[in-house]
């Protein structure tokens, strides 16, 4: 009896771990505008002085051999303290991409209009490197870029959200997309005149 009532103990405590976990990995993709809105933050930070305001983060990942771990790219849309005209083009795709294997030259982002604009290259990383069954060398980088985008950008994308394709001269990367409910959210934080404290 007493081996039960430990076992049940075990179990309870077992599941309330999990939904836990479970309970604090949200899919931002999945969240109402209003969420995403009341998730925006208002700050100020050193390494962009201009940007006043911060969507969450979006994030993509795929599975790699060489080192055993995955390429990801997190983004997320920004804007400068005041965004309200529509030919502001302050709003920024703010992308942060870790990956192996050869150093990728991310130079232009491909929209869904066929369209290209040129990235704006803040920061490339080199984190480590590894020879592989004595034969391969390879290396772990991190690149930290941006797209430049207008309100009216944005505002065409309220209803179908916003795609586009990270390139080089030569290569295709990955896909991103901002779902509409993402845009909305951001554009309605962003409208708002009080400023919304870091949590």
């Amino acid at each position: 009896m007493k081996y039960i009532f430990i076992r049940n103990v075990c179990k309870a405590a077992f599941l309330a771990a999990i939904m836990q976990v479970a309970g604090c990995t949200v899919n931002v993709r999945e969240q109402s505008p209003d969420a995403i809105a009341d998730s925006v933050k208002h700050v100020s930070t050193p390494d962009q002085p201009d940007l006043a305001w911060f969507a969450p983060e979006l994030h993509i990942s795929h599975y790699r051999t060489l080192f055993y771990g995955y390429d990801t790219v997190d983004y997320r849309l920004a804007a400068p303290e005041h965004s309200g005209t529509k030919t502001n083009s302050g709003f920024r795709l703010l992308i942060d991409a870790h990956y192996g294997g050869n150093r990728r030259h991310y130079d232009f982002a491909k929209m869904s209009d066929v369209s290209t604009r040129e990235v704006t290259h803040h920061q490339h990383d080199t984190e480590r490197c590894q020879i592989f069954n004595s034969l391969i060398s390879s290396c772990l980088y991190r690149d930290r870029f941006s797209l430049n985008l207008s309100r009216s950008d944005l505002e065409h994308a309220r209803i179908e959200g916003l795609k586009l394709l990270l390139t080089s001269e030569t290569q295709d990367y990955e896909r991103l997309d901002l779902p509409s409910n993402y845009i909305q959210g951001f554009l309605k934080a962003t409208e708002n005149a009080e400023p919304k404290p870091v949590r």
